[in-house]
């Protein structure tokens, strides 16, 4: 766990993606919009193509991926300052060895290079750990939406957070 490094997922990751995006789905279901089920259902050449749109990131240990975020900035004139992260995982092995933070910190870093001022994310409420990574990194609360999520038909409420980044 020396080699942490931050960048762009590529096609050819799609399949570590993959059993990330599983382990993630069922091992921390309140981080995810889809389900184990969903996870599992979608073939490597489907997560190839989403890997393909340019919307993933990841932190890899040497060339292994062991943490990804979404990273998606805003397109239009008026809201191109801004950009949504999640999720965002890292794999239970690299919990507290600052993989998330070299995660982070390299989205922030994009952004910045990119003219994004804004981030934004949304995080169960319910979701203590992210919560404490988020604040921790100057995240600020924003906002909660009530009845955002249904999982197994229970309703979840999430916090939007937002970091401005502008130098």
């Amino acid at each position: 766990m020396t080699d942490l490094t931050y960048q762009p997922l590529s096609p050819e990751d799609a399949a570590a993606w993959r059993k990330l995006r599983i382990e993630g789905a069922r091992d921390f279901p309140l981080g995810f919009l889809i389900s184990e089920e969903d996870a599992k259902a979608a073939s490597v050449a489907h997560c190839r193509d989403i890997i393909a749109r340019g919307a993933l990131r990841g932190v890899y240990d040497g060339g292994t991926l062991v943490g990804f975020c979404g990273y998606r900035p805003q397109t239009l004139a008026r809201t191109r300052h801004r950009a949504e992260i999640g999720p965002f995982y890292v794999t239970q092995p690299y919990h507290g060895s600052g993989a998330a933070s070299i995660m982070m910190q390299g989205v922030i870093a994009e952004a910045a290079a990119n003219g994004v001022s804004r981030l934004e994310l949304y995080v169960d409420t319910a979701n203590a750990r992210a919560i404490a990574f988020y604040e921790r990194l100057r995240f600020v609360r924003v906002a909660m939406i009530t009845d955002g999520v249904r999982i197994d038909g229970q309703s979840r409420d999430d916090y939007l957070y937002h970091l401005d980044i502008a130098s």
